[in-house]
């Protein structure tokens, strides 16, 4: 994901997942996907270089993010027999009128985590 994982999803996944261990990789490389690249490979590189060296059979990996990006991740991951899963969330949203701006605010609420 494109920011770090929130407290109760680290609940959820230890409740519903059988999660005990939590290992980041590095957020700046896949929040920092260029948009101009034709392809997303080379921007994937050290992402699935860690996961070559660290990650094992069973493992889940939390996808989510750039389209193109999530998919190629989500097919590495079932190539390595992980299981990859993503977080759905519960959207509250609140509008209020200040002079003549509509202000909206989003809120996105963990719900689970889904497998792809």
């Amino acid at each position: 994901m494109s920011h770090d994982i929130t407290k109760q999803q680290i609940n959820n996944a230890r409740a519903y997942l059988d999660v005990d261990n939590f290992v980041t990789l590095p957020i700046e490389a896949w929040s920092q996907i260029p948009a101009d690249f034709e392809t997303v490979d080379s921007s994937l590189l050290p992402l699935k270089a860690q996961l070559l060296a660290e990650a094992k059979e069973g493992d889940i990996l939390l996808v989510q993010g750039d389209y193109g990006a999530t998919f190629n991740m989500v097919q590495f991951a079932k190539e390595m027999d992980m299981v990859p899963v993503y977080a759905t969330t519960r959207r509250k949203v609140s509008k209020r009128v200040d002079g003549e701006k509509t202000i909206t605010t989003r809120a996105f609420e963990h719900v689970r985590f889904r497998k792809y």
